[in-house]
């Protein structure tokens, strides 16, 4: 029904002499976007500050859906886009109206905002007068000013008017590959795929990495981070996963080392082949889904141990959030009912009875200095399974397949 969207940005407004990077940003997320789900042809055009997307044919569910995870946009509203003659204004509200059927709200509120300063009447006269009409014609539906169940907004532009009754919320934030490039250290759980949201939406691009427990974990864990990223890849454009073997690591490091130590030896050595990886793919930073005293390696003394041994920042950005915060946001982001499959998980397979709190600096210099994994961080790199995904969310098969 409708071939206009109306796409309102969210930070980008404040960027002052750098917003046309950013809007060049959004405008190449959102046609990727909509060519991946709209089979026709299509416009993006940047419109006093807000972007417009016209096509000849209408535009289906699917493309609202996919983007309202596009980061950067607020807000956007399927549109009617008419002549700028006031006559034909409110037939067409009416038309829109009429198209509610029975489901049309029982109260409403006109906004009227002008880009064109210069038409015959101001916004207040020509919300009052729209307003009016719609009374007139529709008996079960009144004004509320304060908390209407529905907003008729009209644009006035140079050359059109614009009507929406519909909107559809987006993440917010700004656009993805705007803020850096990060390396997410993804595994099973709630915390780092909602970790990752919360940075797609503050402008990051990302690549994936899971370390991967094998022989000690079998199939269905990989097969459930590929279940995540299938979410997780929908935020961004193209999204690449490494899936790295880390298994046999893990057994050297629990041979090695004093029983509490293991977990926290364990993060110590994915960051450092995450820093790895990063090198490799021009990351400037780490990303994990870290949440302070959640468990034994989270408290603050053995984040700063992990931070200490770090060549890159690690970004946290659950770190004051509770468990059920991060999981009401795996459930509004897509990732909660893949979050709570179960699965095999080496770390808590070689979990010690009781994890170190309180790190002895001493004996863990001592260890990382005289137990050198250099070159099996570098063969796992070497050996990690690359995988893509499509901003569908689909797997793109590769080019040696």
């Amino acid at each position: 029904m409708y071939k206009v969207l109306m796409i309102n940005v969210d930070e980008l407004w404040l960027k002052g002499k750098n917003r046309p990077q950013y809007f060049r940003a959004i405008k190449n997320h959102i046609e990727t976007v909509v060519a991946a789900f709209h089979p026709y042809k299509f416009k993006v055009k940047n419109e006093s500050q807000r972007m417009i997307v016209r096509s000849d044919e209408p535009f289906k569910e699917k493309v609202f859906q996919a983007l309202q995870r596009v980061p950067g946009i607020h807000s956007f509203s399927p549109t009617r886009d008419i002549e700028l003659d006031y006559e034909l204004l409110y037939p067409s509200i009416k038309e829109e109206l009429t198209s509610w059927g029975d489901k049309l709200p029982r109260t409403f509120k006109v906004n009227t905002k002008r880009t064109l300063k210069t038409f015959e009447k101001n916004s207040m006269e020509v919300s009052r007068e729209m307003g009016h009409l719609i009374l007139k014609d529709f008996d079960n539906i009144k004004v509320d000013v304060k908390t209407p169940e529905l907003f008729v907004e009209l644009r006035i532009l140079p050359d059109k008017f614009f009507i929406s009754t519909h909107k559809y919320m987006g993440v917010g934030g700004l656009p993805v590959g705007t803020n850096g490039h990060l390396v997410t250290l993804l595994s099973g759980g709630f915390d780092s795929p909602v970790a990752s949201y919360m940075m797609s939406k503050r402008g990051c691009r990302q690549t994936f990495a899971f370390f991967y427990a094998y022989p000690f974990v079998g199939e269905e864990v990989k097969d459930k981070i590929i279940k995540l990223m299938e979410v997780l890849a929908t935020y961004q454009k193209e999204t690449s996963l490494y899936i790295v073997p880390f298994g046999n690591i893990q057994k050297k490091i629990a041979k090695s080392c004093k029983e509490d130590y293991r977990t926290m030896l364990f993060r110590k050595y994915m960051v450092d082949c995450a820093n790895i990886l990063a090198g490799r793919i021009g990351a400037k930073a780490l990303l994990t889904g870290d949440a302070l005293g959640q468990v034994s390696s989270q408290t603050i003394g053995n984040i700063a141990l992990v931070d200490s041994i770090t060549s890159r920042p690690v970004l946290r950005p659950l770190i004051g959030f509770n468990k059920m915060e991060t999981i009401i946001k795996s459930k509004e982001i897509g990732t909660h009912d893949i979050s709570i499959i179960p699965h095999d998980d080496a770390c808590s397979l070689f979990a010690p009875k009781h994890p170190v709190i309180h790190p002895d600096n001493k004996y863990w210099l001592e260890y990382c200095t005289n137990n050198e994994y250099a070159k099996d961080l570098q063969d796992a790199i070497e050996k990690a399974e690359k995988i893509m995904f499509s901003v569908r969310g689909e797997l793109i098969p590769s080019k040696n397949s």
